[in-house]
């Protein structure tokens, strides 16, 4: 029962970090308009957003294999609220900025604390349980989108959207100030971070999360200015995005179990290819008022497992320091978060938004490629175990 209740706790921070990371995408025409601004001007809302998260990441991260890993979350639960209520109560552009890079900020903290910490506490089965809760950040993702739908067909601006999102955030900080967060289990030493990034995996984990993120944010970030380039109104847009998410939440539950019996990176791969059919054919097909959702949903599904796979990857394969594992390929999705929306703003405002969403499919192709690399590397290194142990066993 006890580690039920903690399940639905961790489940509650990453709906927080759903509505924080995706509800910037479905407000950013708003924005524009309200402030008078173009929409590649209103793009640095990511850029500010995305500055303050993958910074947080890595810096955070490694700090968690020193610092007492509750500090650091319950911190940035506090950073989180102040930054959402900034977007409520601030009235110019450049005010809004500063409140998106506190969200980023506090997001980060909390993206890369919780990860070691249910591992800590569920060490048994790592992927289903690291699947399940990040199948919450899906759900955060999916209601940042509809929310905003409804709230603007009733004639309700992001503010009122931020407001609901900000009180739902204190209310999940609340329970994480209980002294319910183990100790870190060992002490570490730069020494050991810093060999770490010596290897080949871990940089190919990084990789693997970069260009995952440069093709979920873009897509994220975008859509719903592409729809309204089309004719379709920013809830109808709105609506449409929230399939993918929806296709991401559902995918997370469905395939949970799937993790521990296929293997992480034999499902990761298989779901890379799926997710490259999917967003390839959305942009082929185009604005269309069946296939689009349709296909969103389908690749929201199959993509669903990268993220809590890459970071379950990463956390078995070097537990002495889970903490800066988890913040460096979260840094790497942050760091994709941060360049991939803002540059292909630019290049929307130039070329169209169609040639921004056919960078999707090509950026997760990427993803399936250093995945095959990991796969390749892990097998080497099998071979040069398995020829160290004859050696041992004929001497």
């Amino acid at each position: 029962m006890k580690k039920l209740a903690f399940l639905m706790l961790f489940s509650l921070a990453l709906v927080v970090i759903g509505l924080g990371l995706s509800g910037a995408g479905s407000v950013i025409p708003e924005m524009a308009e309200h402030f008078s601004i173009s929409y590649a001007s209103a793009g640095r809302v990511f850029l500010f957003h995305g500055l303050g998260y993958f910074v947080t990441l890595i810096f955070g991260g490694m700090l968690g294999d020193f610092v007492f890993r509750g500090t650091l979350l319950r911190l940035g639960f506090t950073i989180v609220v102040l930054g959402f209520l900034g977007i409520v109560l601030g009235q110019s552009f450049s005010f809004l900025l500063f409140a998106f890079l506190l969200v980023g900020i506090g997001v980060g903290f909390v993206d890369c604390m919780i990860n070691p910490v249910a591992q800590s506490l569920f060490p048994e089965r790592p992927g289903t349980v690291l699947n399940v809760i990040h199948a919450f950040f899906g759900l955060g993702s999916l209601l940042a989108p509809r929310l905003y739908a409804v709230f603007r067909v009733q004639g309700y601006s992001f503010r009122e959207l931020y407001s609901v999102i900000a009180a739902f955030t204190i209310l999940t900080a609340f329970f994480f100030f209980f002294p319910f967060i183990p100790r870190n289990a060992r002490e570490v030493s730069g020494r050991v971070i810093a060999r770490t990034f010596t290897k080949k995996s871990f940089w190919f984990l990084g990789c693997t999360m970069l260009l995952y993120a440069a093709g979920v944010s873009t897509l994220n970030g975008w859509l719903v200015t592409y729809c309204k380039e089309y004719g379709l109104s920013e809830a109808r847009g709105a609506v449409f995005l929230s399939y993918f998410w929806l296709g991401l939440l559902c995918g997370r539950l469905a395939l949970a179990l799937l993790s521990e019996r296929l293997g992480y990176l034999t499902l990761m791969r298989g779901n890379a290819l799926f997710g490259v059919l999917g967003t390839g054919l959305g942009v082929v097909l185009g604005v269309h008022m069946f296939w689009m959702p349709f296909l969103l949903f389908v690749s929201g599904f199959f993509l669903s497992t990268l993220v809590p796979l890459t970071i379950t990857y990463a956390l078995v394969t070097f537990p002495d320091i889970s903490s800066t594992a988890s913040g460096w390929v979260l840094f790497n999705n942050g760091l994709g978060t941060f360049l991939f929306p803002w540059l292909f703003g630019l290049v929307g405002a130039r070329f169209g938004f169609r040639v921004v969403l056919a960078f999707v499919p090509f950026a997760l192709f990427g993803v399936f490629l250093f995945q095959y690399l990991l796969v390749a590397l892990g097998k080497q290194s099998t071979e040069k175990k398995g020829a160290v142990t004859g050696a041992q066993g004929r001497a």
